[in-house]
Parts: structure tokens; sequence; C-alpha cells
């Protein structure tokens, strides 16, 4: 299993509007993706700042996102940042939603 972080600063004056493309554009979409597993969102009305975790079944599966689906999010909320995204894909040590714990990890992989 494979985690994807995404941070970044949303326009303050944006925020209703990326949420909402988020929440009604996107988000069902993203679910619907192979290998798709979990999403948790954080969002800072007052500052912007916004932080996305999405877990997934494998490497394959978020490269498969990263190039098809991804890019028109990103072509989409892309505008509505202050500067770009940072994202980060990493391997999953624990995850007690999933009932997985470390050495469980690196064998589902």
């Amino acid at each position: 299993m494979y985690s994807r972080v995404i941070t970044c600063t949303i326009q303050r004056d944006k925020v209703d509007e990326f949420r909402s493309a988020i929440n009604h554009e996107f988000l069902p979409r993203i679910q619907a993706q192979p290998g798709f597993l979990e999403n948790i969102e954080s969002c800072d009305p007052a500052s912007g700042k916004y932080v996305c975790l999405t877990l997934w079944n494998s490497e394959a599966d978020i490269r498969n996102y990263d190039q098809g689906l991804f890019q028109e999010i990103a072509g989409r909320l892309g505008p509505l940042m202050e500067g770009a995204p940072d994202v980060q894909t990493l391997p999953v040590e624990n995850a007690s939603a999933q009932k997985m714990h470390a050495g469980e990890m690196a064998a589902v992989a």
C-alpha cells in the first residue's frame, strides 16, 4: 500500500470554489480509480492551507492516476493555488483504518 500526500496553499478567496470542485467534480472520479483505497483531506479556510492524503494499492495505481485524472485536476485547480502543490508518494508503514501494520505493508506491495 502507498500513500500520496499533497500539500498546498489555496488562495483564501478561492477556498470555497476549490472545495466545491474537489467534492463535486473530482472526488467521485478519484474514488472510482483502480487501486484507490481512502481519501483524507484537511483545509484551513483562514489560511488556505490544504493537505490531502490518499491511499492506493500500488505504485502502479498512483502512476496511472498521476498520468490521467490528476493532470485534469491539476489543470483545473492549479490556478486557485498560491504556487505549485508539493506531492509525495510514500510506502505505508501502518494504517489502522486498513487494519495493517508494519511488516504487513511490504508483503502487500
